[in-house]
């Protein structure tokens, strides 16, 4: 009986070293496991503001381009930078205190059904870059040479989807009458009661909107 005892002893007191062995490597794994979190959410973060900065730098190098969308295929016939000059001219010489001057254009993205190619161009001054975009955002549709033509500022996906989400704030400012406009990449700028406002996201804007300009319009405090 005391041999089986011993036997016995000797078997749990090894269940209990193994048992051991076993905490410990949890809690070496536990502190790995704690330590890897830690790692990686310091990389996702510089992650994040890597992309952040290659969106900004992205959107600094188009900051002088309007993206022409109309044009026909080859009609620039292997020239676009010579060919948009003089359409430029044609188009907006009686409308703008310069001439437009391009630094260089080419064509960019998939062919459409229409058998049309976006024509990007890269202009010579920024405030010429700004006056065309004014013009078109006025007349909307050019007609030159046979071909209907429309003009936008040249933006990255992710710029167009931030200054996409401003829209139904943007309503709410139009019903309001209120002064307010979209700045270069994506934030919107308002003025209330002489005070101007930039917002880089819309839930901030929304907030605003109802706390501060919905309760000042309820009770004719707006002007």
């Amino acid at each position: 009986m005391q041999l089986h005892l011993d036997a016995l002893q000797n078997e749990v007191s090894g269940c209990n070293k193994r048992i051991g062995v076993l905490e410990d490597a949890l809690s070496s794994m536990d502190s790995r496991i704690i330590h890897l979190e830690k790692a990686n959410e310091h990389l996702c973060k510089e992650n994040n503001a890597l992309k952040e900065r290659a969106e900004l730098l992205e959107n600094h190098s188009r900051k002088y381009n309007v993206r022409i969308l109309g044009l026909t295929t080859d009609a620039e016939q292997g020239n676009p930078t010579g060919y948009v000059s003089i359409l430029l001219k044609e188009m907006f010489g009686d409308k703008l205190q310069l001439m437009p001057e391009v630094e260089n254009a080419h064509r960019i993205g998939p062919m459409t059904k229409s058998g049309q190619r976006a024509m990007i161009v890269r202009m010579q001054r920024l405030v010429m870059r700004e006056e065309i975009l004014r013009v078109a955002r006025k007349e909307k549709v050019f007609e030159a040479r046979g071909m209907k033509l429309r003009f936008f500022p040249d933006l990255t996906a992710n710029t167009v989807k931030a200054r996409a989400s401003y829209r139904e704030v943007r309503n709410k400012l139009w019903n309001a009458g209120i002064k307010h406009g979209i700045i270069h990449p994506a934030t919107l700028v308002l003025t209330f009661r002489g005070e101007t406002r930039r917002f880089t996201d819309n839930v901030a804007a929304e907030t605003y909107i109802k706390t501060v300009i919905e309760p000042a319009m309820k009770n004719k405090e707006y002007m």
